[in-house]
């Protein structure tokens, strides 16, 4: 059996959604999780890095951006490790593509942004495995709860506490959580949905390519290094030193690939960086 890639790494997720062949996939993904809510009937692929508004403001670099014709923009994010500070980070990222889901004439009124997690672990103590959370008013009597607004919006799904017990080919959103969660073990029957089929393909022949696998298997240890970094600055109480070991790292490596020939743009992908912080290393 083809030994499969994990869809849940960014770098392959984005290669079966975040492609423009694929857009019907992304679009079936997000119909499915959203449940109406709203009904997106199209999305246009976007740039994914988004550019500091101020020189000390921090980069940052989504997985798969889109706009929908709902005028909604979201950001989807895969994860595969809990790394202890996801809830920030996606607060971080959903307050990051807010100047840049308005013009420069428009009230920040039509801003409408949404930000999804796809989490391999558990981030949340909370039992059900999605979460959506909004901006609200804490409850102060005589006011009660309430959403301060519905135009910022994060849903988290943990894909770990869901864990269906039969197939249901009715409910799109089981079949493609289930194909995320582990493809591997996949029961056929959510084969029999087309664009779970399609995904699987896509899977199957993008995990065939030697090179696609020499860059996903660089992606992991990346990634698994880092979290290995976050572990022990957390346990340690060194996180200002966590950082500059981290882009200490980052800057070596981005230097080694590079003598190797390597593109901005494949290092970009690989250590899962802006171009932009590529080309601040190498200057």
């Amino acid at each position: 059996m083809l030994n499969l890639l994990d869809p849940k790494l960014d770098y392959i997720f984005k290669n079966i959604f975040g492609v423009e062949k694929n857009k019907k996939l992304l679009l079936s993904l997000l119909n499915a999780i959203l449940r109406g809510n709203p009904h997106i009937k199209d999305v246009t692929l976007e740039n994914t890095e988004i550019t500091k508004i101020l020189e000390e403001d921090k980069a940052s670099r989504l997985d798969v951006r889109a706009k929908t014709d709902t005028g909604l923009d979201i950001d989807i994010e895969i994860q595969c490790r809990n790394t202890g500070e996801i809830p920030a980070r996606a607060f971080h990222y959903l307050a990051n593509m807010m100047p840049h889901a308005v013009k420069s004439n428009e009230s920040y009124k039509k801003a409408n942004v949404m930000s999804i997690w796809i989490l391999g672990e558990n981030v949340t103590d909370r039992t059900n495995p999605i979460s959506d959370a909004y901006m609200t008013f804490q409850p102060n009597s005589p006011d009660p709860y309430q959403v301060m607004t519905d135009n910022a919006r994060i849903i988290f799904i943990e894909l770990e506490k869901f864990n269906p017990i039969t197939p249901n080919l009715q409910d799109m959103l089981t079949a493609w959580l289930m194909f995320l969660k582990d493809p591997v073990f996949l029961n056929d029957e959510y084969l029999k949905v087309k664009e779970v089929k399609e995904a699987m393909d896509t899977l199957k022949y993008i995990s065939s390519d030697d090179e696609v696998r020499a860059i996903a298997d660089l992606r992991e240890r990346t990634l698994s290094d880092k979290n290995s970094e976050l572990t022990v600055a957390r346990e340690q109480g060194l996180e200002e030193g966590r950082e500059i070991g981290e882009k200490k790292k980052t800057k070596e490596a981005v230097i080694n690939m590079k003598a190797k020939g390597l593109d901005n743009k494949f290092i970009s992908e690989c250590l899962g960086i802006t171009e932009e912080e590529v080309e601040e290393i190498l200057n």
